[in-house]
């Protein structure tokens, strides 16, 4: 029994010297514990009362168990997913450029000249002559 208990904290061990993202965890709540320590040992206000030590106090309580999650399970830092984030960003770059040439007649000429505003009235309304007949033809 004696044996198996320390195989546990062994491996416990082993988890915590190559996992940094527990690492980094435990030295957050150390962090967190000890600014809300001296906050409260300088200031005169009761620790319960004062928000800013609580919070402190639960940011600590809140890494130590994601550190303890992250420990038992194995748990690794996530990846950041820059390229998700760099296409959304392009997206809505995009969606805002086209609203804007949309809604801006001198600025869509200015860019892409005059030919796309002639062929643009073109789509509208063809004009008509006294030429052409006003009703549909007939054959």
């Amino acid at each position: 029994m004696a044996s198996d208990t320390s195989s546990k904290a062994g491996s416990y061990a082993q988890r915590l010297i190559e996992n940094e993202y527990v690492q980094e965890n435990l030295a957050q709540a150390a962090d967190s514990l000890r600014a809300a320590y001296r906050r409260a040992s300088k200031r005169r206000v009761e620790p319960t009362r004062d928000e800013k030590v609580r919070r402190q106090v639960r940011e600590a309580a809140l890494s130590l168990r994601e550190a303890a999650s992250a420990l038992q399970s194995g748990r690794r830092k996530p990846k950041k997913r820059r390229g998700r984030r760099v296409l959304i960003v392009l997206a809505t770059g995009a969606g805002v450029a086209a609203a804007v040439l949309a809604s801006n007649e001198e600025l869509r000429t200015k860019i892409f000249g005059r030919d796309s505003a002639v062929s643009n009235d073109a789509t509208q309304a063809p004009a008509q002559t006294g030429d052409e007949p006003a009703g549909p033809a007939s054959a």
